[in-house]
């Protein structure tokens, strides 16, 4: 390995990576090149490269411990490193937290690592500590010839909090297509609340919600939920105006709210949502809340906001003096808490899932507050695959690999933090993020990219931690190539995987026997990035693409003979003598789903689309404004979506039982 390959290993810049084909791919020089630059690695000179890896890599060896040290809660050892000899002398480990002051030899450590440098042998130690830390993080000391080392403490579980052992089964939904009388033309907490009643009545354990994260107020069009504006708040249109109209402080504003229903009463009745008008209305009652709140709202109120603010100092920073966007946030905390209270006290063993969405926009309030955490010119996508040859580029900032360790990885901690508050679990899109992402630049004017690797032990450790303290189960979303360290480590640490039915199929092509499915998954029939059942049944994603030109050199004819052979492949896969290729998508998808809650997936979701048999897609990946996307409404009313499918639902929550 030579000087410059060095400095690319220790900035996680990858070598290679194996295609989709099979085929080794290695990243060209220039390629690697471009990801340093993105990194602002000044790498112009053998000089500057030299001091780089000894900055990374032999410099480590020579402090005592690391910003950060992580600790097993069963079988906690601290990591040190000395050179060798130093072995006889003693350590004095202080946690002014626990009043705990200990002395320790260093001979007693175990060898797990050694380095040689300008000929001193260094080596790393583990010092067992006969004591029991509580999880979370914990400011230490150590003193060591005289001089004093300051450290982080990580008291990191071996699992994540862990599910219920018992099969369970939700919902995932759209927050933003539910329909309802009262809300302001996109789905909001009041009407979640009557989604959990109604769920709750149909004994499932949870719902899975698609991100709330923080869009843009001022540009209502850009209504993707996975390019927000900042992952840590929650965006205001959720917030329910009238359940906020029967507290006292807001009561007045009950004439203002009949009044915008009427303003958006036609609008309501499209299959689309109108952002802009929507946004505007909404907007204008959100304000008019905050108004009231500073008019009428008691000292007692007045003091749990401010108390509120105090408490989140930290991740409403970024709002700097808007009083105004801070109290949104209050609101919408206060909203989505009761929801999920509701959850819990109808019954449900799990509740809210939360999805946290990969990256979020380079023009947005979480870039430009933690913008030495992001690169220059570097967006995250997705290699070369069969459906997108020249790989993905989802336009979203990446995260320095280095820089995200800034102040004992404070960043990455808020973000999860804040994202697994009032929820019973978490979905993480993309959670090959925490080992691997890829990059995508530009290489001599074309379009170029690599994978660059991240510090995965302690951002794993991260979400363990979090995890704990915060009640809350995890699931990483893991379709596509997944590294083996990463499936392994997301196994061993009880953080379920994410299941798609139509994935999951032999090298025939066949769908794989339902037996065959891992128990500790989260399986679905369909997401946001697949048509809802109906329309593929029917065809109908296949002739909306045509429609819109997005077949590309596809005939429709061909596409639909390839469909007529998934479809004769699902109708083997479900093996029922009641239905056949010429059955209707409504007869086919209750024996499909009655089939998959047999599966032993300890989580099965049903897709709220499906339910109500929709035909349009929410999203369409790969397209922009060729497509409405992330506006489609479902406007039949929410119980009677769930109350229309009573029958299905109670044998399916009895097949679940029964294979459990």
């Amino acid at each position: 390995m030579n000087a410059f390959e060095q400095l690319c290993y220790l900035y996680g810049i990858g070598a290679e990576f194996t295609k989709y084909t099979g085929e080794t791919v290695r990243f060209s020089k220039e390629t690697r090149e471009s990801a340093l630059k993105a990194c602002n690695v000044d790498f112009s000179s053998d000089q500057k490269i030299s001091s780089l890896n000894y900055q990374l890599d032999v410099k480590p060896w020579q402090s005592i411990v690391q910003e950060v040290s992580i600790l097993n809660e069963i079988d906690p050892c601290l990591t040190v490193r000395i050179a060798d000899v130093d072995i006889s002398f003693f350590i004095q480990l202080q946690i002014k937290e626990f009043d705990i002051a200990l002395e320790l030899s260093l001979s007693d450590g175990e060898i797990s690592g050694e380095y040689i440098d300008d000929s001193v042998r260094y080596i790393e130690l583990q010092l067992k500590l006969n004591l029991t830390l509580p999880i979370g993080y914990h400011n230490a000391s150590i003193q060591f010839k005289g001089n004093y080392f300051s450290t982080e403490l990580w008291v990191s579980p071996d699992k994540a909090r862990s599910f219920n052992d018992a099969k369970q089964t939700g919902l995932n939904v759209q927050l933003y297509t539910l329909s309802s009388e009262q809300n302001y033309g996109i789905g909001d907490f009041g009407d979640l609340k009557t989604l959990i009643k109604s769920s709750a009545s149909s004994d499932f354990d949870f719902i899975l919600l698609n991100p709330l994260h923080l869009l843009f107020e001022n540009e209502p069009q850009r209504a993707s939920p996975y390019s927000p504006s900042h992952r840590g708040l929650i965006n205001p249109l959720y917030i329910s105006i009238f359940e906020c109209t029967k507290q006292a402080a807001f009561s007045k504003i009950n004439s203002e709210h009949i009044s915008a229903l009427e303003i958006l009463k036609q609008e309501k009745q499209q299959q689309f949502i109108n952002y802009q008008l929507v946004s505007e209305t909404k907007y204008k009652l959100l304000k008019s809340l905050y108004r009231h709140f500073k008019h009428y709202a008691d000292a007692e109120l007045q003091r749990k906001f401010r108390l509120y603010c105090q408490v989140n100092s930290n991740l409403l920073s970024c709002l700097k003096d808007d009083e105004r966007a801070k109290f949104w946030q209050w609101v919408a905390n206060m909203q989505l808490a009761s929801c999920q209270q509701l959850c819990l006290q109808s019954g449900m063993t799990i509740g809210l899932i939360n999805d946290l969405a990969v990256g979020c926009a380079k023009d947005g309030l979480e870039f430009q507050s933690n913008e030495g955490m992001f690169t220059q010119d570097a967006e995250i996508g997705a290699p070369p695959d069969p459906w997108a040859e020249a790989g993905q580029n989802w336009g979203l900032p990446s995260l320095d690999p280095k820089k995200i360790s800034k102040d004992n990885f404070a960043y990455f901690k808020h973000l999860i933090k804040a994202n697994m508050q009032k929820f019973g679990a978490l979905r993480i899109d993309h959670v090959m993020n925490i080992r691997r992402l890829w990059w995508c630049f530009e290489v001599n004017e074309s379009p170029s990219g690599c994978y660059v690797y991240y510090p995965f032990e302690h951002l794993l450790a991260v979400l363990k931690i979090e995890s704990h303290l915060n009640n809350c189960s995890l699931i990483g979303e893991d379709l596509g190539v997944v590294p083996p360290e990463v499936t392994l480590a997301l196994e061993q640490s009880d953080i379920y995987g994410n299941t798609l039915f139509y994935f999951e199929k032999s090298c025939s092509g066949d769908f794989k026997h339902g037996n065959d499915y891992r128990n500790s998954c989260m399986l679905m029939l369909s997401n946001h990035d697949v048509p809802p059942f109906k329309a593929w049944w029917n065809y109908d994603d296949i002739e909306l693409k045509n429609r819109l030109k997005l077949n590309e050199n596809n005939d429709v004819n061909t596409l639909k003979s390839e469909r007529n052979i998934e479809k004769h492949r699902v109708i083997e896969w479900v093996n029922k003598s009641n239905i056949s290729f010429n059955s209707s998508a409504e007869k086919v998808y209750i024996e499909l789903v009655k089939t998959l809650a047999q599966t032993p997936p300890k989580l099965f979701s049903l897709n709220y689309d499906d339910l109500a048999f929709q035909t349009f897609p929410v999203n369409i990946p790969g397209t922009n404004t060729e497509y409405s996307n992330w506006r489609r409404r479902v406007l039949s009313p929410i119980d009677a979506v769930l109350s229309q499918q009573k029958d299905l639902l109670s044998e399916i929550n009895d097949l679940r039982k029964y294979n459990d």
